[in-house]
């Protein structure tokens, strides 16, 4: 049954006496050898498995061979008469080569499945499950159009899928993901009488937008119009395809106007709370990590707001010294965006710094026991034979498991959400309510467009707004103030953040409108009226309060009756201030 097969010897024209090298086995680990062909007798199967090596070879289609498994495969095959590989497409020859083994029983599985598959491709069959590419964390995505049962819409899909993958349009997650949402028209479709190319009609796709629109989640919710947008654009990106590079056959009319598809619903910002995020950032907290490389990584997500992709694809050289030989502990972390392809580098705090200084350490012994001439990645995994380094997927395992160890709830008493994602909205909005202009976020996230970053603007909005409404303020005669309710506090918050950002102070606000000078430069605690404090300010008021206190008692040792004048009044105001302050902290304690 072999004959057919008989091209693939074009592959490789020594196949039939080739003895394939193998210099490192499964795991990166040395397992130098040689796969002997010579073991089977026939000529196209010694040609069929030259081909399927070669390809595995390649790290396309997966890890390398343990030599020491394939050749116990190939002598199975030989063992049960096995003359193509094609003849595993039989089940009884499937139960044959596995036997009474229980040793080889995954491997040998997983050959009988995928070498079939690869042969037919080789042949252009393209009603086979083949890979369509590695996703992060080095696993494969599987292409699903071969469970579309309408054969001229199939090859159709395939072709599509192949051209995409050739001309890189998209990653091998996103094809694979547009390839599902055919998989899931077609079956539609093909109930509703999808035979022929003509079916394809705009009444059809009209149809289509409806049925995605009634779908639901698995809470009976309506999907999301992101959600529904995707499954429709695939196919109208199918459609404009097929009608160019495969078949006239499709009516002209269908095709979806502006503005039919759902209008995607405008992204929100998910940052987490202030109270949550300190828990987490606790270095008895983030001890509670066991692996430190973990804990590494999560602490570059928090601080920096990196991606977890960039975090784990992380070079061994990230850091970059910026103190030129100066005591300024000032450092800079470089990496690959790769949704820009560009180099970015961002500023880290020097804890952050330090922590990678000893990760360094760690990947470097890492590294070595790996077989690596040297430290590819900040974050290497002995356990990754493809990407060698942590995978996302890992990252997001430990996260769980420590906010559920923390045991961080919600005020519903449900436990807190916290993804990698979470952390990076967290550092955009913190960077905002900080007053950091927004053109200098956008390059801190490595965002190509300033609309990704002003969806943070509104979460600082309300995150300030919140922080405003609990602050009790105190006028400089130590008073507490009453904020205004309905418009008037509308006005009065904008004041507030104009103060903020025009003239900050580093003891209060000043709450002048921005429209008028200030008759009191330089003197808000001598009876300005526009000047306000909060408890945050305590320690710069007690220290301030020391400075006139060492002033004043300097300048009545030499009788200087007038520097006694200027400082009093200030210092006076500071200590009604400060007594407010701490009898507010009273209160509060006290309070249920």
């Amino acid at each position: 049954m072999g004959g057919e097969w008989s091209s693939l010897g074009e592959f490789l024209p020594n196949a039939a006496v080739a003895k394939p090298v193998v210099d490192k086995g499964h795991g990166g680990n040395s397992g130098k050898g040689i796969i002997n062909l010579e073991a089977c007798s026939a000529e196209i199967l010694r040609a069929e498995l030259a081909f399927v090596i070669s390809r595995r070879g390649t790290g396309e289609y997966g890890a390398a061979f343990v030599v020491s498994t394939i050749n116990a495969f190939i002598q199975r095959l030989e063992a049960v008469g096995v003359t193509s590989i094609r003849d595993l497409d039989s089940e009884l020859k499937r139960t044959e080569v596995i036997g009474g083994t229980k040793s080889y029983l995954q491997p040998f599985g997983m050959y009988m499945k995928e070498f079939p598959s690869w042969i037919r491709m080789a042949a252009g069959d393209v009603n086979v499950k083949r890979r369509l590419g590695r996703i992060r964390g080095g696993s494969h995505r599987w292409s699903a159009g071969q469970l579309i049962e309408i054969p001229w819409l199939r090859q159709m899909v395939s072709r599509w899928v192949t051209y995409r993958l050739n001309t890189r349009a998209a990653s091998p997650q996103h094809i694979g993901a547009q390839e599902r949402h055919l998989v899931l028209f077609a079956e539609w479709a093909k109930k509703k009488g999808l035979a022929e190319p003509e079916d394809l009609t705009r009444d059809l796709l009209l149809a289509w937008i409806g049925k995605v629109n009634s779908m639901q989640n698995e809470d009976g919710r309506p999907q999301s119009a992101g959600w529904r947008s995707k499954r429709i654009a695939a196919v109208s990106a199918l459609i404009q395809f097929a009608r160019i590079e495969v078949t006239d056959r499709i009516p002209g009319n269908a095709f979806y106007l502006p503005g039919e598809l759902p209008e995607r619903d405008k992204p929100k910002p998910r940052f987490l709370e202030p109270r949550v995020i300190d828990t987490l950032r606790r270095q008895e907290n983030l001890a509670l990590i066991s692996d430190p490389s973990h804990r590494t990584a999560m602490l570059i997500m928090m601080q920096v707001g990196l991606r977890a992709g960039h975090t784990c694809s992380l070079p061994f050289d990230c850091l970059i010294d910026l103190n030129r030989g100066a005591p300024n502990n000032k450092w800079a972390l470089s990496f690959l965006d790769t949704k820009s392809n560009e180099v970015l580098t961002v500023p880290v705090e020097p804890l952050v710094a330090a922590a990678i200084r000893e990760q360094q350490s760690r990947a470097i012994e890492t590294s070595k026991s790996m077989g690596m001439a040297h430290a590819e990645y900040l974050f290497p995994n002995p356990v990754a034979p493809i990407t060698k380094r942590l995978a996302p997927e890992r990252l997001s395992t430990v996260l769980k498991d420590w906010v559920r160890k923390l045991d961080v709830r919600e005020h519903t008493g449900e436990l807190v959400v916290v993804t990698a994602h979470r952390f990076r909205h967290t550092f955009a909005t913190e960077m905002l309510a900080k007053g950091v202009p927004m053109e200098i976020v956008q390059k801190l996230l490595g965002h190509r467009s300033i609309a990704s970053t002003e969806i943070y603007a509104h979460a600082t909005d309300t995150l300030v707004r919140a922080e405003w409404e609990k602050a009790k303020f105190i006028n400089v005669q130590g008073e507490l103030l009453d904020l205004p309710t309905g418009e008037a506090a509308e006005a009065e918050f904008l004041l507030y953040k104009i103060g903020r950002a025009v003239q900050p102070l580093p003891n209060g606000w000043c709450g002048l409108p921005i429209q008028q000078s200030c008759p009191h430069a330089n003197a808000c605690l001598d009876n300005c009226p526009n000047f306000l404090t909060s408890a945050a300010f305590l320690p710069v008021h007690e220290a301030q309060s020391a400075d006139f206190d060492r002033t004043i008692s300097a300048a009545e040792k030499a009788g200087h009756l007038r520097i006694i004048e200027i400082n009093r009044r200030p210092n006076d105001n500071l200590k009604r201030i400060i007594a407010t302050i701490r009898e507010q902290e009273v209160e509060d304690a006290t309070e249920p």
